[in-house]
């Protein structure tokens, strides 16, 4: 059976509780990227819970329903806004006055170690722009951004991200952690 995307929501039970205590997307390969120890921490400390409580962030997961469930991979979405710069607002006719479009942001997003290298992250970053994607018919949804973790650009390039360049998007990051990029949902062919 194929894993399935499922949304998070409180309270769970016993047997989500343990693969979500059971998560790891560190392994020997990531034990020392600080950007992975954070979304691995996001996880396993809980950090996701106050967002889901006040309604200020959705997670998501990636569960293998067979096995207990095993928890695969999982993300976490806000809403959000991103600033273009004038060059590439100029691109877009009959826009004067805007500094920032809506968007949704992947907060953190993740693979358990022993899933990675299987197509997963692709699998989870698929639903995860399909979901954007839905949201922007009914709200004013422009991209889908994530601060991608520097050992991590080239597969969200594959994806179809690209740069933000604007002043407010790259100042905002350790440029040594982390790149922030942006998806135009737009742009992607349904």
């Amino acid at each position: 059976m194929a894993p399935q995307f499922r949304r998070l929501a409180l309270p769970f039970d016993d047997s989500l509780a343990k693969a979500i205590q059971d998560f790891d997307c560190l392994g020997s390969k990531h034990d020392d990227d600080p950007v992975a120890e954070n979304v691995n921490g996001f996880l396993a400390d809980g950090r996701f819970e106050p967002g889901l409580r006040h309604g200020i962030s959705t997670t998501y997961m990636l569960i293998d329903p067979e096995a207990t469930p095993v928890l695969i991979g999982y993300v976490t979405l806000t809403f959000d806004s991103v600033r273009l710069t004038n060059a590439e607002k100029k691109r877009m006719e009959d826009l004067t006055g805007i500094a920032d479009f809506g968007a949704l942001r992947i907060q953190m997003i993740g693979i358990d170690h022993r899933h990675q290298g299987g197509g997963y992250g692709h699998t989870l970053l698929k639903a995860v722009t399909g979901l954007a994607r839905m949201v922007s018919r009914d709200v004013a949804v422009r991209f889908l951004l994530a601060d991608a973790n520097v050992r991590k650009v080239e597969w969200y390039e594959s994806a179809g991200f690209v740069h933000n360049r604007a002043k407010k998007e790259t100042e905002r990051l350790v440029p040594e952690r982390s790149v922030s990029m942006r998806l135009d949902l737009l742009d992607i062919e349904e």
